[in-house]
């Protein structure tokens, strides 16, 4: 009984201290030079290699019909090679995204607007330092023709980011993505 105990105590501990390490994400003293660096200019390019749609009984039956790239389920869905981005520089943002999700309300289904894109000034900028962790949370509204968005991105000095857009039209998707500076040519 003792060593039934003795090693369920071992046990426990190892469990608990392997969940804790994975928990911590660091970045060196270059990369968080480099991204005070972006935040303070207000210049980088997020490129998404995640999309999180919400999951609906039109997406999961995409899913189980075996459309969605290998390794993705009808709420993580892989789009790593898409070219999916958000942009910012010079208090602009511009974004060409791809869109997992049903439409609920008006808008078009055209060959060109199938995607979350917009262009522009956004409204409502702002930067506000992470609640939990380093880094910081940056919150804008932006309209492209009758729709309009909100965009909350989270970015990280470990050169990560996560973007949830919320549309006028569409159901809400979360992004995740490689954070990096943007210089425009």
């Amino acid at each position: 009984m003792r060593a039934f105990f003795k090693f369920g105590l071992i046990g426990l501990f190892l469990f608990f201290s392997a969940c804790a390490s994975t928990t911590k994400t660091s970045a060196t003293p270059e990369e968080l030079a480099a991204f005070e660096k972006m935040v303070d200019n207000q210049q980088f390019e997020m490129n998404a290699t995640w999309a999180q749609p919400m999951a609906t009984q039109s997406l999961n039956s995409i899913a189980n019909a075996g459309l969605l790239p290998p390794g993705s389920t009808a709420n993580r869905i892989d789009i790593t090679g898409t070219g999916g981005y958000l942009r910012m520089w010079d208090g602009k943002v511009k974004a060409d995204l791809p869109f997992f999700g049903e439409r609920r309300m008006g808008g078009t289904y055209s060959s060109d607007k199938v995607g979350i894109k917009f262009d522009g000034e956004p409204t409502d900028l702002t930067f506000e330092p992470a609640k939990k962790g380093s880094g910081y949370t940056v919150k804008f509204n932006i309209s492209e023709g009758a729709e309009s968005y909100q965009v909350v991105a989270n970015i990280y000095p470990n050169q990560s980011a996560r973007l949830m857009v919320a549309s006028s039209q569409r159901t809400n998707i979360w992004y995740q993505g490689n954070l990096s500076e943007y210089t425009p040519e």
